[in-house]
């Protein structure tokens, strides 16, 4: 809003490190800024309020009497960008497919594309469940501990998502087992393996570790271990504390859009007036506020 020239001339009047941002400031983007501000202020106390009632698991005991419980005390620990972690996740499945489509080619009528389909349905799978089931879900909600209930869950559907997975690649090894098997029979004249080639399961079931094939070792090995990366990846594809990483994310946006608010405009600033002024510094203050709450509890000390 201009002033007239009694405003403009009141310079000497201001305080120190109100004075500075003279220089600094239009008065185009004072809505923006206002909004930008109330903005970043909600999603800060967002960001505080995780921290202390470690996602609404513990009572919030700010303006109380009560004990607290002691707050998340570190910042949180996501990627900058998920890219990496589909780009793994799409190598697992088609390395794993094209290594165990040489396993599954023999005995299969449409040889190595029957091989192919065969292997890319078991790694799909296998990757998949790891990523979900084990890390994303079942790691990541052991991680919390003042949710015991949720953390018994997860810690049981841990174990029993990392016995379907072993069961999985135990099931698809002797499968390989038994379509070698059955091919060697059938080349000899022989018929009895034929029908056992149809029940995989029923033979990891009743005999796990019995594989009599180094392909079937070595198939059973390469599953579990890109099963592991996959679980691994699953766990770090954000914090470990479910919501944690959401509720950061969503401040260091606001902070992001407070600062470019601050920047816009900065060549007619002698036509704010203190108010103004006062609120382009508390602004300010609070823009720094936030840097040092997303690096960090430790940093405010």
């Amino acid at each position: 809003m201009p002033l007239d020239q009694n405003v403009i001339e009141a310079d000497l009047e201001l305080r120190p490190d109100l004075a500075e941002f003279r220089e600094t400031r239009s008065p185009a983007a004072l809505i923006q800024l206002g909004r930008a501000r109330a903005i970043a202020r909600a999603r800060r106390e967002d960001l505080l309020k995780f921290r202390r009632t470690w996602g609404g698991a513990v009572e919030d005991t700010a303006g109380t009497d009560k004990p607290a419980v002691k707050p998340i005390d570190r910042a949180a620990i996501y990627p900058s960008s998920h890219i990496l972690h589909f780009s793994v996740l799409a190598t697992l499945v088609l390395f794993e497919g094209l290594a165990n489509a040489y396993f599954f080619s023999t005995g299969s009528d449409l040889g190595l594309l029957g091989g192919w389909l065969q292997a890319i349905t078991v790694s799909f799978t296998n990757v998949i469940a790891a990523f979900f089931l084990v890390g994303f879900i079942g790691l990541r909600h052991m991680s919390n501990r003042n949710r015991p209930i949720i953390s018994g869950l997860a810690a049981a559907g841990v174990a029993v998502g990392i016995a379907l997975l072993i069961l999985l690649n135990l099931t698809a090894a002797h499968f390989r087992d038994l379509l070698e098997l059955n091919a060697a029979t059938l080349a000899l004249g022989g018929a009895e393996m034929t029908g056992t080639v149809l029940t995989p399961v029923v033979e990891a079931r009743s005999n796990p570790f019995g594989l009599q094939t180094l392909e079937a070792l070595l198939l059973f090995i390469l599953g579990t271990t890109f099963a592991a990366i996959a679980a691994f990846k699953g766990r770090t594809f954000d914090d470990a504390i479910p919501g944690y990483g959401g509720v950061t994310r969503r401040l260091e946006a606001a902070s992001r859009d407070l600062e470019k608010a601050l920047e816009a405009g900065w060549k007619d600033a002698r036509k704010l007036s203190q108010p103004e002024l006062e609120e382009l510094v508390e602004a300010k203050n609070l823009l720094d506020e936030i840097c040092q709450d997303l690096a960090g509890p430790s940093e405010r000390r």
